[in-house]
């Protein structure tokens, strides 16, 4: 599931920026890539829930018996920062949308659809397009470009290390089977 995540993500990042760098946010690819993009970040966001579930009801790896402390809680951190980010940067792009998702068979319903809470909204003077501004700017600004990149760069560069300097294995407990 590390692999097949990884996966989604890049798709997810090459899709969007093929989208705003190649096509200028213009043309009939735009909607089609939108919408591959939206249906990457909610499947995203369904594997992290269910590799959180088997995290939590399944023993992982033990970490290696000469692991200094420091690098126990960084690894603890970087974890904690992961699965953060690969949560509250799908829901942030959910929520800083007005359109939905279109899903294969199915169709997630953006919040700006859903009466009871455009009526909620209203009861603090709020539209929809208000509400998702923060959520926005967090998903295109902050999250995408910058928090989940260093996150992620930080996450592989750990890999490297134990692989490359401490020429332990954990790098090699990531891999699939076959590779080891």
């Amino acid at each position: 599931m590390h692999w097949v995540t990884a996966l989604l993500i890049l798709i997810a990042y090459v899709s969007v920026y093929y989208l705003h760098w190649v096509l200028n946010d213009e043309g009939p690819l735009r909607s089609p890539i939108i919408q591959l993009h939206k249906g990457i970040g909610f499947s995203i966001l369904v594997f992290v829930i269910l590799r959180l579930y088997w995290r939590a009801t399944n023993p992982h790896p033990k970490l290696p018996s000469n692991m200094p402390a420091w690098q126990i809680k960084g690894a603890n951190i970087s974890h904690f920062m992961l699965y953060f980010m690969l949560i509250v940067t799908p829901v942030s792009g959910y929520l800083g949308n007005t359109s939905g998702v279109n899903y294969g068979l199915f169709h997630v319903a953006s919040l700006s659809q859903v009466s009871i809470f455009t009526d909620m909204l209203a009861q603090f003077d709020l539209t929809y397009e208000e509400f998702e501004i923060p959520f926005d700017f967090f998903h295109y600004e902050i999250a995408g470009p910058l928090i989940f990149w260093i996150v992620i760069a930080v996450h592989a560069s750990a890999g490297l290390y134990h692989h490359f300097v401490e020429k332990d294995d954990v790098l090699k407990r990531m891999l699939p089977e076959k590779a080891n």
